[in-house]
Formats: structure tokens, C-alpha cells, sequence
């Protein structure tokens, strides 16, 4: 068993190290990080690490910790879920506030309006694709799925168009275009899945049929994973472009989570075409279905497996979860370049 995974930032020299691993010991040695388990034994120097996600229960020293705080290095402490609990905060770490202070100002500008355009889009490329791949395993229902990305292209069209002749962007158009291909992307993949997994509607509060609370489960776990990615490389969480501020939303979070929530689609459709799935529920006295514990397994299974998943995105080649984190890395390089 490996002692952590090393999640390199594509384009970029510096590294995310993950203690995942139950027991393992992260202490110092000849002023680098040292990481040790009964097996493996291995030396970091601390200029090559970016941030430090700790996702298991680890023996990690105090001089480690201040190494981290010197190095101005982010170490991020997350529940045995993968929601992020504790954030190690040190007063060195004076360029996070200059970060923070720049994302508020990055937010009311065009370049921030580009970066959401170049998000939403990239969410819908990725919904056409589901759409297709439903489409190519039922071959009945292949004109019908043609027919609504024709619409959903056409709907791009004019919102390209009108993009280029204003010479700006307006969030409402932007939020129009992500809420149209959503009606005709969840009507696709709702009524076309095979029976006994189709649904009528997209409901991400209360679901009561197996996709919906599948996916919003998933989609729980993607959030983690992103937070995590978000607070180790110093943004505001709370401070996002596309969704609204409010008490307790991590904005950005749900912002840089868009481009990734039709590949967890997809990998949950798949596993329905495949048979990996059951439909096990835990009913709850109010009637609302939660799933079985072995279920909730056989989806963190499949979640886990998926960020380890090479894919293309953005034309690179590389896991899901260093997406996530190159993304998040390439918006706060943004942020430090606007003026």
C-alpha cells in the first residue's frame, strides 16, 4: 500500500502531497519533510510541495507543521468523509491575505465574466458528450438526442454571437445558457436511462429516486475534493463569480466544480449501463429513501476510482483530481496577473 499520493500540478514544478494512509509518520529530516511508514521511507524538500492534504489519520510532528508554516506551505485536515475540518493557519502566510484581497477585485471584472464563460462551457461540452454517450448504446432514441443538442448549439450560437458584438458578457446570459442545456440534458438522461433508474426531474433536495440521490451523493464528494483544493492553494471559498455569496456556500467552490459534475455523471451512468449499481435504500420515517450503507460504498468506490481516472480536459492528459487542482491553480494564477 502506498503511504500518499503526490498530485502534481500540470505546467507547473510544485506538488500536492495527500497523506492517505492510516498510521503513516510525517515528521522532519535534514530540514525537508520526511514521510515514513513501516515500508517506504521518503524525503521532500519543502520547495517543491504546494500544499499538504491530509486525508487519514497521520502522526504528524510539531516541526513538520512549523516547516509547513515557514515554507508558507497550506496544510489542510479533512474528516474521514473528505470534507475539510481544520486549516493550518500561520501569521507568515501574508500572501494569502494579498490573494484575497485580489479575488475581490477579480470577481467584478470582465476577466473573471471570461473565466465563468470558459467554465460553463467547458460543463456543457461535457453534458453534450453524456448526451451522446446515452445516445450510442440506445440507438431508438438517437434522433431525439440529436435533435436537443442541435438546440442547445443553436442557443450557444447566439450567445457566442452576441458575446463577440457587445464586446461583453452579462451574467443572465450566461446563467440562461448553463439553465437551458440543463432542461434538455437532464430530460435526455432522465428518460433514457434503462428502467428502473429513469427519472422525471433534476432534484437536489429530497430526491426520492436512486439517480438523484446518486448523484447528489457524488456530487457531495466532488465538493469535498474541490474545498480541499481550494483552501490549500489560498482562495476564498466563499467568494465565488457564477453562484451567488450566502451564509455558509462556498461559491467557488460550486463555481470550479461545474466543469466536473458531468464527469461524475457519467461515471454513474456507466455504472447503470454496466449493472455495477443496486438499488438498496434505508427508508427514514419521513418516507424520503436514503441509501443502504453498502451502497453508499460500492459510490464511494466509484468516486474514488474516478478521481484516479486519467482523462482529456483542457487537452492534457492526467488524473481528475490534479484537474481539479490545476484548475484551481490556473484561476488564482489569474488572479494574481489582473490588474
Amino acid at each position: 500500500m502506498e503511504i500518499c499520493r503526490i498530485c502534481l500540478l500540470l505546467n507547473h514544478q510544485q506538488m500536492q502531497i495527500v497523506l492517505d494512509t492510516r498510521g503513516l509518520q510525517f515528521s522532519v529530516r535534514n530540514k525537508c519533510f520526511f514521510i515514513e511508514s513501516k515500508t517506504i521511507s521518503r524525503i521532500i524538500h519543502p520547495s517543491r510541495i504546494h500544499s499538504i492534504l491530509v486525508l487519514a489519520p497521520c502522526r504528524i510532528s510539531s516541526p513538520a507543521l512549523i516547516l509547513a508554516a515557514q515554507s508558507e506551505i497550506p496544510v489542510v485536515i479533512c474528516n474521514t468523509s473528505g470534507k475539510p475540518e481544520v486549516r493550518m493557519w500561520s501569521p507568515r502566510f501574508m500572501n494569502i491575505a494579498t490573494l484575497r484581497r485580489k479575488q475581490y477585485y477579480f470577481t467584478t471584472s470582465r476577466a473573471a465574466m471570461d473565466w465563468a464563460n470558459t467554465i460553463i462551457q467547458l460543463k456543457i461540452a461535457g453534458q453534450i458528450n453524456n448526451m451522446r454517450f446515452i445516445s450510442d448504446r440506445k440507438c431508438s432514441i438517437a434522433s431525439t438526442v440529436i435533435k436537443r443538442i442541435c438546440e442547445i448549439e443553436s442557443q450557444l450560437r447566439i450567445f457566442n454571437k452576441k458575446n463577440e458584438s457587445t464586446n461583453g458578457l452579462f451574467k443572465k446570459d450566461l446563467l440562461f445558457i448553463e439553465a437551458f442545456t440543463a432542461n434538455r440534458y437532464w430530460q435526455t438522461i432522465g428518460l433514457k436511462l434503462p428502467d428502473p433508474y429513469t427519472f422525471m426531474n433534476r432534484v437536489k433536495r429530497n430526491a426520492k429516486d436512486y439517480f438523484n440521490i446518486s448523484i447528489n451523493y457524488l456530487y457531495g464528494m466532488l465538493r469535498n475534493q474541490t474545498e480541499s483544493s481550494v483552501l490549500s492553494i489560498g482562495l476564498d471559498p466563499a467568494l465565488g463569480i457564477i453562484h451567488r455569496d450566502g451564509y455558509k456556500m462556498p461559491s467557488l467552490v460550486f463555481d470550479l466544480m461545474e466543469p466536473f459534475r458531468p464527469i461524475m455523471d457519467r461515471f454513474l451512468i456507466n455504472a447503470i449501463f454496466t449493472d455495477e449499481t443496486k438499488q438498496e435504500y434505508t427508508q427514514l420515517s419521513t418516507e424520503l429513501p436514503i441509501l443502504s450503507k453498502p451502497e453508499k460504498r460500492r459510490l464511494i468506490t466509484l468516486f474514488n476510482g474516478a478521481l484516479k481516472s486519467r482523462i482529456r480536459y483542457r487537452n492534457s492528459v492526467t488524473t481528475i483530481e490534479n484537474h481539479i487542482l490545476t484548475e484551481t491553480k490556473n484561476l488564482s494564477d489569474k488572479i494574481k496577473q489582473h490588474d
